[in-house]
């Protein structure tokens, strides 16, 4: 593993949310390295999109949509 870096996530299995969380993944048998390691790709994706112009009024007034 000399060119690994390990990092690890806890569930507390004492809070719903979390505990759901691992069910889960235990249920689905996802492989939980690829996965956050798409969730978090996901995210800075997201995070470096450009503004998005979503609607342009009759007035010349726009809407923007910033990181959704």
């Amino acid at each position: 593993m000399g060119n690994k870096k390990v990092k690890s996530v806890s569930f507390n299995i004492t809070n719903l949310k979390e505990r759901e969380l691992l069910e889960r993944l235990q249920q689905e048998k996802i492989e939980f390295s690829g996965y956050v390691k798409e969730l978090v790709f996901a995210d800075m994706q997201r995070r470096n999109a450009p503004l998005k112009i979503v609607k342009r009024s009759e007035g010349g007034g726009i809407k923007i949509v910033v990181r959704k």
